[in-house]
């Protein structure tokens, strides 16, 4: 799998997005997924703030919040982030929010590239990063996906030694992405584009994938039970475990 990342200009508020892509993408083959941080597609849809109107559209953007002393841990079109996605980093005094309608962005930006290349198969990929429980730092994370089968399923499959898989899913489209965001980096890089090639995935041309089909909820989560053991912990009076010592 080769990893292609292209640095661009520095994309403007409102520029046109296809435009943007059409001047710095040179050329593309059947079965390459091209991957686009959020960032600009937000930016091409006027979708930023002002700093001091963060926290307002946090809530705005937000189905249900949790406060922590860090951050606020929302919940978005069925995914848990930090602060609803919104973002100071590279948005020049201002917040950018995430894009609106990402899945139906990602699906106008294949069709367009497919019909420019003149093309039959490609994946499109729609980048922002993530925190991920009991770790440090950020990965990338899908907002959006078309074109390619997002999970391989191992269940009923045989391993090296006959056992069958149980449970075993591979992410393909976490997968992707973090390997996508490894490169385009997080700061002063300026490469919000790449192109994935020769990755070992399954084409299709299904378009009913939804950012909802990755996400699990916390009754089927196997890492929910930390938390609410933790939790459970926590409010039991400390003398239960000091024994009369």
């Amino acid at each position: 799998m080769q990893i292609l990342a292209i640095k661009t200009p520095i994309f403007k508020e409102n520029e046109n997005l296809i435009n943007f892509l059409h001047k710095q993408i040179n050329s593309l083959n059947d079965n390459d997924i091209i991957v686009i941080t959020s960032k600009i597609i937000a930016l091409s849809q006027g979708r930023t703030g002002k700093i001091k109107d963060k926290e307002k559209l946090i809530k705005k953007n937000s189905q249900k919040i949790i406060e922590t002393p860090w951050a606020l841990l929302t919940l978005t079109e069925g995914e848990w982030c930090i602060n609803a996605g919104i973002d100071e980093s590279n948005a020049k005094n201002n917040v950018i929010l995430l894009p609106k309608n990402p899945f139906k962005v990602a699906e106008q930006i294949q069709k367009n590239l497919l019909k420019h290349f003149s093309l039959k198969h490609i994946g499109v990929i729609i980048t922002d990063t993530k925190s991920i429980p009991l770790r440090v730092g950020t990965v990338g994370r899908p907002i959006a996906y078309i074109g390619f089968n997002p999970l391989r399923s191992y269940i009923g499959k045989k391993d090296l030694f006959g056992r069958k898989s149980r449970l075993t899913q591979s992410n393909i489209a976490d997968a992707l992405a973090t390997s996508a965001v490894l490169v385009m980096g997080e700061g002063i890089e300026q490469i919000p584009i790449v192109i994935i090639k020769n990755a070992p995935i399954e084409f299709t041309n299904k378009k009913t994938f939804k950012k909802t089909s990755l996400a699990l909820s916390p009754k089927t989560d196997i890492y929910s039970k930390i938390f609410t053991y933790s939790e459970q912990k926590s409010h039991k009076p400390s003398s239960e475990n000091h024994h009369g010592l």
